[in-house]
């Protein structure tokens, strides 16, 4: 099958399971103020592959609005971003919220779903934190200075704002968010009357838990679940490979896996992603990173993007980016702007 057949097999599933998708991606309001004519601006790939692509979408929305807009690459890790916008070499760049926030506290960030892309095309993880490093949503509460109360979206991103070096500020959020979670089959879904974490407590001990290799060393892990919703899961199962989780899932080796909730196979398998109420997991919402000479038309150009890239659009971008004959993070950006017209 040839990339465009693919890249509208993408589509149909994402209007089959209800995704927003990029075909139904709104056109953008008009931009108030018009920007310097030449005046540049430059947009760091950031460390995964879903910010690269958003990078370039970030650049296409730009030069539509009439910015000469690019996207460069100063390298993999949070300290390459940062540093480039302290020092004027980039004017923007994508990032998570909670691992933006544990990276500027000086703590390790949790590995992101999709690492960004090398030459080789290999993804590159980001290092994980080992349990010495101290539980990640516990140390986020207490950075935050919350004490017990676990962290939600409004408290980290407010941490943000705090801690972020001098001359750069965040813009508007995307609704779209990359965290972990529980997920099960519907059948197991219906079977418990589970739709929360607080409905998985009371059976817990009754199934086996997928993970990765490192959940059992997180705060939000083992001891979380059990914290936040005396859930003991009747056996800890842990993969090296993502593919081997979901299979052992839909199988009924195990009963619910932790995923990141912008993983493909959420939506490629109709599974149940268990809500989340007591925020036992550490938020991770998608938000710019600007400096502060960054023109107002031109963050105007980023908040409306934002404002329409939802969960279903990073599993897209991660799907496009991930397959077996891969979308550069520009063709998938030129794929969700153009609405899914793969010219």
């Amino acid at each position: 099958m040839s990339r465009r057949g693919a890249a509208a097999g993408l589509l149909a599933v994402a209007a089959l399971t209800g995704c927003g998708g990029p075909g139904t991606t709104p056109a953008p309001p008009p931009v108030s103020g018009t920007p310097t004519p030449g005046e540049p601006v430059r947009i760091a790939a950031g460390p995964t592959g879903q910010t690269a692509v958003l990078a370039h979408v970030y650049a296409g929305r730009l030069r539509e609005a009439g910015f000469e807009a690019s996207v460069v690459d100063p390298g993999p890790d949070r300290s390459d971003y940062l540093g480039a916008l302290e020092r004027g070499d980039v004017e923007v760049a994508a990032d998570y919220s909670g691992n933006l926030y544990l990276h500027l506290r000086g703590r390790a960030p949790v590995g992101p779903a999709t690492a960004a892309p090398t030459d080789s095309a290999a993804p590159t993880p980001t290092p994980s934190p080992s349990a010495e490093d101290g539980g990640l949503a516990e140390d986020l509460s207490e950075l935050l200075g919350l004490g017990e109360e676990r962290a939600d979206d409004d408290d980290v991103l407010a941490g943000v704002q705090e801690v972020l070096p001098e001359g750069l500020r965040t813009l508007e959020p995307a609704p779209a968010e990359n965290t972990v979670a529980v997920v099960v089959t519907r059948p197991t879904a219906v079977e418990h009357e589970l739709s929360d974490l607080e409905d998985l407590g009371p059976v817990c001990d009754e199934l086996a838990l997928g993970t990765d290799l490192d959940f059992a060393g997180r705060s939000y892990g083992p001891r979380g679940l059990e914290e936040a919703y005396e859930c003991v899961p009747g056996r800890f199962v842990p993969f090296a490979d993502q593919e081997d989780l979901v299979d052992a899932l839909l199988r009924d080796r195990v009963q619910a896996a932790a995923l990141f909730t912008a993983s493909p196979a959420i939506e490629d398998n109709a599974l149940v992603v268990l809500a989340d109420p007591l925020n036992n997991f550490v938020p991770q919402r998608v938000v710019p990173v600007a400096a502060e000479g960054l023109p107002d038309a031109a963050a105007d150009v980023v908040d409306t993007v934002s404002a329409q890239i939802g969960t279903d659009d990073l599993v897209l971008m991660t799907r496009m980016t991930s397959a077996r004959d891969p979308y550069t993070p520009e063709e998938a950006a030129r794929y969700w702007l153009e609405g899914g017209d793969d010219t």
